[in-house]
């Protein structure tokens, strides 16, 4: 008795999904570790994003994104399930794997766009700051941690924060003056490429 045409195909549709599954995030990451290892072999350069504080916050402002994120989730269950009824499941996987592999894609543009930001930097004129704030920062899958530090620029309104992997900048104190270098990137954003504390002075008498 000879197996039947859909017990032959079976194999090689979990083997066709399989590869879309695992082909696209493996490549993502296969980009970002080449591009970490360029880094790595080129001259020490740091270049720092220094951000805007956003103030005023609330619990419910910090809450949003858990909150946008669920709303999507939900309406994306609602869809797929409505489009599994309408045209079926076989189709409804296909446009969920190449949906897949176009995140996967635009995961590897935006790695390879913040990479090309940060090479070509435009010096900006070094620019004095005060320290307002500072707390540890514990490394994640994009950044190696350090201290974060709370900065008031002088001749800029907006309170900036960076985070330095540099062991003098968890002992710098609230009122510490800092220089810093700064350039803009080939695309947009702000980064400190140097950093100095500024002596102490010492108080009148």
């Amino acid at each position: 008795m000879s197996a039947s045409p859909d017990t032959d195909a079976a194999p090689a549709v979990v083997q066709r999904t399989a590869w879309w599954l695992f082909a696209p995030p493996a490549g993502l990451a296969a980009l970002r570790w080449l591009l970490q290892w360029q880094s790595e072999r080129a001259a020490p350069s740091p270049a720092l994003p220094l951000q805007p504080l956003a103030e005023g916050g609330t619990l419910m402002t910090a809450l949003m994104p858990l909150f946008w994120g669920v709303g999507v989730l939900l309406v994306l269950a609602l869809g797929i399930a409505g489009a599994m009824r309408r045209w079926g499941g076989t189709r409804v996987r296909q446009i969920l794997l190449w949906a897949w592999a176009l995140l996967c894609l635009a995961g590897s543009a935006a790695l390879l766009a913040g990479h090309l930001n940060r090479q070509a930097l435009q010096p900006l004129a070094p620019v004095q700051a005060q320290v307002l704030g500072s707390r540890p920062r514990p490394p994640s899958l994009h950044s190696v941690g350090g201290t974060e530090l709370v900065l008031r620029l002088d001749g800029v309104d907006a309170v900036q924060h960076i985070v330095l992997n540099d062991p003098q900048a968890a002992r710098w104190t609230p009122g510490q003056r800092i220089q810093l270098q700064r350039a803009h990137g080939r695309f947009g954003g702000v980064f400190v490429t140097h950093w100095q504390a500024e002596p102490a002075t010492a108080p009148n008498l």
